[in-house]
């Protein structure tokens, strides 16, 4: 085994030692349902990364898909329905929403594709408050049936938290083999040129359509999972402005990678609350914190590391 790759298992390694035994550090229950919640959002910004970082498509719809997977879920456990039903619900839904949006839209270029997901959103929001027998309104929904498979289900954030490790870990190794498949290389050519990737036989609307879908499948089944684990939801949760904090994530993360779309996640759920001792004031350190991310680092947090091995490769 060479000594590059060694390097790379051994901090890989290491990596997932210390993400598996935070929660023995972090007693506090708070801390592990902020990390549960950053989780959830690193999956919905993974597959906003299909559509906007490998396609090169400006999608403000996911919190929309999001909150569909939600609502889906809640309403069908609270209806009685088994559990591992909804999984399989949400992805329906979504998927059907996905079609209705994307066979008419994909077509568009990119600021108009983003005027319409932004309406879609808008309409979704609408849907959601004005549904009030059924959604709970501006209200929203309380007491949602936990995850249970045949009797079985975590129980407490810390079960939880390993639960959504696992998941966060699927969604990273399934949108790695996508990224490496004849669909990732004619999402990356669409994103270059969408002229000389039809030019060269790439099928651009169905390559832009199938990216979306794959997308809004992973914020349905971040929904599901966050109405079975957070046990309320409301239509705050999935606003325009989630779908902006969404598109922020993946932007100050890096976007087009893997990996930063689970920084941006994190940092980005977990930042508000560790300045939260400024008050009214942490607004402001958290929107110059990102200004200086994007201006400093195009690339995003995750390409800082490379960036530096660079500078220092070059200095020697």
């Amino acid at each position: 085994m060479k000594t590059s790759n060694l390097k790379t298992w051994i901090a890989l390694g290491l990596f997932a030692i210390a993400v598996l035994t935070i929660p023995l550090a972090a007693r506090d229950g708070y801390i592990i349902q902020l990390l549960n919640i950053a989780m959830l959002n690193a999956i919905v910004v993974l597959g906003l990364n299909f559509a906007t970082g490998w396609t090169g498509q400006i999608n403000f719809g996911q919190a929309a898909f999001y909150g569909l997977g939600a609502y889906t879920t809640a309403i069908a456990t609270k209806a009685g329905l088994p559990w591992i039903s909804t999984p399989f619900l949400s992805v329906a839904v979504v998927i059907a929403s996905s079609l209705v949006l994307g066979l008419p839209t994909l077509r568009l270029r990119t600021y108009y594709l983003a005027m319409t997901t932004i309406g879609f959103g808008e309409i979704v929001r609408l849907i959601i408050v004005h549904w009030e027998p059924v959604t709970g309104g501006t209200s929203g929904l309380r007491a949602i049936p936990g995850i249970s498979l045949f009797g079985f289900g975590p129980q407490g954030q810390i079960q939880h938290y390993y639960l959504l490790i696992a998941v966060l870990a699927v969604a990273v190794l399934v949108a790695g083999r996508i990224r490496h498949s004849a669909l990732g290389r004619a999402m990356i050519a669409t994103k270059d040129s969408e002229i000389a990737a039809e030019q060269s036989g790439v099928d651009t609307t169905r390559t832009k359509l199938l990216a979306f879908i794959i997308g809004a499948i992973y914020a349905g089944l971040a929904g599901c999972l966050y109405a079975s684990s957070i046990r309320f939801i409301s239509p705050d949760s999935f606003s325009g402005i989630q779908a902006v904090l969404l598109m922020t994530m993946l932007i100050v993360g890096g976007m087009g990678s893997i990996a930063g779309c689970i920084i941006g996640a994190v940092a980005l759920t977990l930042l508000p609350e560790a300045l939260r001792f400024l008050g009214q004031w942490y607004l402001v350190l958290y929107g110059l914190g990102v200004i200086v991310v994007i201006v400093l680092a195009p690339g995003g947090l995750a390409s800082i590391a490379s960036t530096m091995r660079l500078r220092l490769a070059g200095a020697r």
